[in-house]
């Protein structure tokens, strides 16, 4: 009778040491509260510190991408005002010439258009001085002069400062600071410092900094799976890791641009060379013919001066 009771009594005595056994375990899988609590000043400095250099970053991407958007649309405004001022010139020339020559064909027939022998000279003339005929000495000045034509010496230029032309110099340049382009530098550049962008370097800081994402040290830390030591240290090394890799990206993509818009200003300066040239060129072929065929009714040719002066020349005058 004694033994039952004693085996009664052990019962409650084991189910509160089983009890207690449980409830210590739980506790020691449970994050320590008042660590945490203590601890989440830190948690909130990581995330201060992690917004302080996003806002940082990407200010000085928004001063950048300012500063090069401005630069690229003053440039294509000189370069297109530059265009229209070398048109200008050339089309100014080209009606002097058509109403000098125009009255000089009215002399010439009044004084030699009696002369039979004369007659076909003085129709070569007028032929030659006829801006309208595709194949005369001063049609080929005038459709070298023309934009609108896709093969003429103007017309090549033009479409080269074109920003809207895939394939053109200016287009080459303005799709290298365009942001929305996809396959642009300068995008490249913007997914580099979003931290909306899931694969960007800043993305992923900004979940390293955060204890809303399960990879995150400080995610781990505040639930206590690792100690603060250890989060400091993981965080440290993330930290230094992704920052670095944002310097390092950001200055490719800026030098991307940089290089893309000198190469394209090049090639767009080697073409103005290039037209003012050919221009200069087609204008002395045609005045120099259209001069010959008048020495053969009068015995005199005309008389002129260069067009355009070249950017050598300019810079000279300046100087001077």
């Amino acid at each position: 009778m004694m033994s039952m009771k004693k085996r009664r009594s052990a019962f409650p005595r084991k189910s509160w040491l089983l009890a207690l056994s449980l409830l210590l375990v739980s506790l020691a899988l449970l994050p320590a509260g008042s660590a945490q609590a203590a601890d989440s000043k830190w948690i909130g400095q990581v995330w201060s510190k992690y917004e302080t250099y996003n806002k940082k970053t990407v200010a000085s991407y928004d001063a950048y991408m300012k500063k090069t958007t401005d630069t690229y649309n003053a440039y294509f405004k000189e370069q297109n005002d530059r265009l229209a001022e070398l048109e200008r010139i050339v089309l100014e020339d080209q009606k002097q010439w058509n109403e000098r020559l125009g009255a000089d064909l009215a002399e010439l027939e009044e004084r030699y258009g009696d002369d039979r022998e004369l007659k076909q000279e003085l129709k070569e003339y007028e032929r030659d001085i006829n801006p309208n005929l595709l194949s005369s000495p001063m049609g080929l000045y005038t459709r070298a002069a023309n934009r609108n034509l896709l093969s003429s010496t103007l017309g090549v230029y033009a479409r080269a400062l074109n920003e809207n032309l895939l394939s053109s110099y200016m287009a080459e340049y303005k799709k290298a600071v365009n942001p929305n382009n996809l396959s642009s530098p300068a995008n490249s550049l913007k997914k580099t410092v979003s931290d909306s962008y899931l694969s960007s370097p800043m993305n992923t800081l900004m979940k390293s900094s955060s204890t809303n994402y399960i990879s995150s040290p400080i995610y781990k830390y505040s639930r206590g799976k690792i100690s603060k030591t250890k989060a400091q240290q993981e965080y440290n090394k993330l930290y230094k890791k992704y920052t670095e890799q944002i310097s390092k990206d950001t200055a490719a993509h800026k030098k991307e641009i940089a290089e893309t818009a000198a190469s394209a200003d090049r090639k767009i300066q080697q073409l103005y060379l290039e037209t003012v040239s050919a221009l200069e060129k087609q204008r002395n072929e045609t005045l120099q013919s259209i001069s010959d065929q008048r020495k053969k009714i009068t015995g005199e040719g005309l008389a002129w001066e260069p067009l355009l002066a070249s950017p050598a020349e300019e810079t000279q005058d300046k100087i001077e």
